[in-house]
């Protein structure tokens, strides 16, 4: 799948046994983000090397390991710095902002590219659905929900951990885990 939103490109590559959703996010310049290499960190790798990109970051929205289970070879491969819950960084020709969207792991972020109206969630919402949780998390989770229904993202499309992509609006009319909130 690949998507282009004015130069700012996303694609996704199933990876896992767990069919988890690996994006590579590229612009112009051909400089790239990986999210959540998974798995297959050859498949990963030979597709970057394949399309020319030049890997500036890669982004982790939890460390659940079908996320991360590449992680080392990609990080290895390419030598760029890891961003996760406990960086608020800028990477070169990329503007996120990172949300904290903890309840599926006490870890978990999204990644919002505001001009793009683009966001990739992880684990934390899914079309029609939300990430499960551990009973204990289940009010950081609510918090988290919360802040994302008044976060005003009209229009903003969402790229979950796994599955096809949705959007905020539907999701704020249609996901019943956020339509009584």
């Amino acid at each position: 799948m690949e998507v282009k939103k004015n130069m700012f490109k996303v694609e996704r590559l199933v990876v896992g046994f767990l069919g988890e959703n690996c994006y590579i996010v590229s612009n112009n310049n051909d400089d790239a983000l990986i999210i959540d290499p998974g798995d297959e960190g050859d498949k990963i790798i030979s597709f970057i090397k394949e399309h020319k990109y030049n890997v500036k970051a890669i982004l982790i929205t939890h460390y659940h390991f079908d996320h991360i289970g590449a992680l080392e070879s990609i990080k290895n491969e390419f030598k760029v710095d890891v961003i996760d819950y406990n960086n608020q960084v800028s990477v070169d020709g990329f503007d996120f902002e990172i949300i904290k969207n903890y309840g599926h792991t006490l870890d978990c972020v999204s990644y919002y590219f505001k001009k793009e109206k683009v966001m990739f969630t992880g684990d934390f919402i899914f079309k029609d659905t939300i990430g499960n949780y551990k009973d204990e998390n289940y009010k950081v989770m609510l918090e988290s929900l919360i802040k994302f229904k008044n976060g005003n993202y009209n229009g903003v499309t969402i790229y979950p951990g796994h599955g096809d992509e949705t959007n905020y609006d539907y999701e704020i009319e249609n996901n019943p885990f956020l339509k009584g909130l």
